[in-house]
């Protein structure tokens, strides 16, 4: 390596740096890496050592979202301290470590973060004391170990503010929560992150950032703030993409994209998903959070299939952490995309259990409440297994899953009952929601706590799931014999939500319950595509077709099966082979048994 070779590496070194040039700086210092061993007394020629020359190289693939390579470049300069003779420098480099095996979804994270704080002494105090205590605060919140995480975040900022660490300040103040009281919590935790925010700024510091604006979008989400936290998601994401982040960039993206999908903006969501998604940068924790959002927004559009694809991607991924991880950061979300798959498909025990499991998940993890809608969904999924199994007059099916829905309801008062909470808001909607499919599972039309639990999430500014409640709400409008022109209101207003999304399945359900109560609804502004044209939920939780549905209505009407197949242009031999297999799957001896079912769950035209 020639003098002006090490000339014109230290300016790229510090051009790369300046300009906040992240990919070219890491192309830069692997360059140094690969010449290192092939160049004569390389170690006189550059600035620096190896070992730093490789902790640099990792920190450069860390922001360029290259974290297998990080992992790799930093075991490499652990390999080459003494950590009996240089304890701190090993301790810096076990908490990069740390951070790096945590985005590639290794359990060994949090060993590593503990090593770091073992190996740099409390005293004297340092800044790289208060920088180990903010890596170790982080994780711990991040596996839900919050009253373990404040300590250690307290312990970093007031470490950090007397020897005057700014970088370690701000991170550290991106991790308390703020003290409840007049000001109240949410506040205080927003003041917090907002100053976080002000000194990343100042410090240029990447990963401050973007954790201060991907705290500040999740904090005001949970206090009922969507609007607010669109606004955060999309500033971050416009300042990472400036900074040349693209694991920043594309993980608050994400963020914008899933307000966006509660605010009911699911075409501005989808593009978000998209570019994220095309460019395939988005990996490790955000990697699985990414495909979960975009599965949810794919279900509630009626397109299963892709759903279930972005599902088993999300899954797959999430395996590859310990379960500590998946519980604290994975389980809930999946645990609600995958009940709401099954409900919209009409398997409810599958349903029940995803609801189950994932509410299992958030007691291990120590925060139960995290995501209440579970309970609402685990509920929905009972009543529904009610109706199924009272439609075949299965007394023993209805008691078991009115016994299990009660359990979940009961769970949901209790925790509703039992404190504060930072999503005090939803799980007051959540709450009214509860009571009303408490009512539907135990077979009491209760349309005035459907209409609250409309309002509720109107008032959160949720639109899908309040057209959902909406819908539930002319249900039981129309089962309890209410005046004409209450039951056409809501299930008008429902439709219009359900068309303006490209909310198939809603939509289906809104003009399957139109049709039995012979409400005429709005002509939808454009058709809606045959492939998504799924059969109703309640045929489908008895496992029919949509055809075998048609044919059922029809029987239902008492049409013989050559009617049945004039009516629905197929042979009088078709229509008997459609008779036979309803027979069976709804588990009847005849025709008029068949037809009696049909009646019970509202199948009849």
């Amino acid at each position: 390596m020639s003098t002006d070779t090490r000339y014109d590496s230290q300016e790229a070194f510090s051009a790369a740096e300046r300009s906040v040039a992240l990919a070219e700086a890491h192309r830069h210092y692997e360059r140094a890496l690969q010449l290192w061993d092939r160049v004569p007394r390389a170690a006189e020629l550059v600035p620096v050592d190896q070992t730093t020359l490789l902790e640099w190289a990792a920190e450069a693939a860390h922001l360029v979202e290259a974290d297998l390579r990080a992992v790799e470049r930093v075991r490499a300069a652990l390999a080459g301290v003494d950590p009996a003779s240089d304890p701190v420098r090993a301790g810096l480099l076990h908490e990069r470590l740390g951070r790096y095996l945590w985005l590639t979804l290794d359990e060994a994270a949090l060993p590593a973060y503990k090593e770091a704080v073992r190996l740099v002494p409390s005293e004297p105090e340092s800044v790289e004391r208060a920088r180990v205590l903010v890596g170790y605060a982080q994780i711990l919140g991040l596996l839900g170990r919050d009253e373990e995480s404040q300590q250690a975040a307290q312990a970093a900022l007031a470490t950090a503010r007397r020897v005057g660490a700014r970088r370690e300040e701000g991170r550290a103040l991106g991790l308390l929560d703020g003290e409840p009281g007049a000001f109240g919590e949410v506040e205080g935790t927003l003041a917090n992150l907002l100053e976080a925010r002000r000194i990343a700024d100042e410090q240029a510091d990447v990963d401050g950032l973007g954790w201060a604006c991907l705290q500040l979008a999740w904090v005001s989400e949970e206090a009922g703030r969507l609007e607010e936290a669109l606004a955060f998601a999309l500033e971050g994401a416009e300042a990472s993409r400036r900074l040349g982040s693209p694991g920043w960039h594309d993980g608050l993206q994400d963020t914008a994209a899933s307000m966006e999908f509660r605010l009911g903006r699911w075409d501005q969501a989808d593009r978000h998903f998209r570019a994220a998604l095309e460019r395939d940068s988005v990996t490790g924790p955000g990697g699985v959070h990414i495909r979960l959002e975009r599965a949810r927004l794919d279900i509630a559009r009626g397109a299963f299939a892709a759903g279930r694809r972005w599902l088993e991607e999300a899954s797959g991924l999430a395996a590859r952490g310990g379960q500590a991880q998946s519980d604290a950061q994975f389980a809930r979300l999946l645990a609600v995309a995958r009940a709401e798959l099954a409900l919209w498909e009409g398997r409810d025990e599958e349903a029940f259990q995803a609801a189950e499991d994932g509410l299992a998940a958030m007691v291990r993890a120590g925060f139960e409440g995290a995501e209440p809608v579970l309970f609402v969904l685990g509920l929905a999924a009972a009543a529904d297994r009610a109706e199924r199994a009272g439609a075949r007059r299965n007394a023993v099916g209805v008691e078991a899953a009115r016994r299990e829905g009660d359990q979940l309801y009961e769970r949901l008062e209790a925790l509703a009952n039992g404190g504060a909470h930072r999503r005090d808001r939803e799980l007051a909607v959540v709450l009214t929601q509860g009571r009303a499919e408490h009512a539907r599972l135990h077979g009491r039309p209760d349309p005035a706590t459907w209409a609250a639990a409309t309002a509720g999430w109107e008032a959160l500014g949720q639109p899908y799931p309040a057209a959902c409640a909406r819908f539930r709400e002319a249900e039981a409008l129309l089962a309890s014999r209410a005046p004409r022109v209450r039951t056409e209101e809501a299930l008008r207003a429902a439709y219009e939500v359900a068309v303006r999304l490209g909310a198939v399945p809603l939509r289906r359900e809104l003009e399957r319950l139109a049709q039995r109560g012979r409400v005429q609804l709005q002509a939808p502004a454009e058709p809606v595509p045959v492939a998504e044209a799924e059969a109703p939920s309640v045929a489908r939780s008895l496992g029919l077709t949509r055809r075998e549905a048609e044919v059922l209505t029809l029987l239902a009407e008492g049409r013989t099966n050559r009617q049945i197949g004039q009516e629905l242009f197929i042979t009088e031999k078709t229509a008997s082979i459609h008779v036979s297999r309803i027979l069976a799957k709804l588990g009847v001896a005849g025709r008029g048994e068949a037809a009696a079912v049909a009646h019970r769950l509202g199948l009849g035209r």
